[in-house]
């Protein structure tokens, strides 16, 4: 199991904005701005839908997931499966964070990331090596 370290977990947590990839059945890739993403714990994020189109279809098609980030701290590649939550209690803790942010927001699905791996994304010579 892949686990975050606290470097990762603080550059995540100092970001506003991520780059959420998808990718349909047939590989035509897809990559959309996102702002509602959390760490769950070391191994889980959780990423809220509130205008995903062609990013849900291609989840429901093919799960598995990239996350990229750059922030004041830094940035990563996060790759991983997810699974899409409508119901059930993940879904409802997503939906009052997301009012408890933006309560104009409303959530259509808590995706759940399970973490496969994180690769380095600064530039240099480890540029695209994976380090979890």
């Amino acid at each position: 199991m892949v686990k975050l370290t606290d470097e990762i977990k603080e550059s995540l947590a100092a970001t506003k904005i991520a780059y959420f990839a998808t990718a349909a059945k047939d590989g035509t890739p897809n990559a959309v701005p996102i702002g509602a993403f959390k760490i769950l714990d070391d191994e889980t994020m959780l990423i809220s839908n509130q205008y995903f189109s062609k990013t849900l279809a291609n989840m429901k098609e093919n799960p598995k997931v990239a996350l990229t980030f750059w922030g004041e701290k830094g940035g990563f590649q996060i790759k991983g499966t997810v699974t899409i939550h409508t119901s059930g209690q993940i879904f409802t803790d997503d939906v009052a964070w997301v009012k408890s942010l933006k309560p104009t927001l409303v959530p259509k699905s808590a995706i759940v990331m399970k973490i496969a791996g994180v690769y380095i994304i600064k530039p240099g010579a480890d540029a695209g090596k994976k380090i979890l």
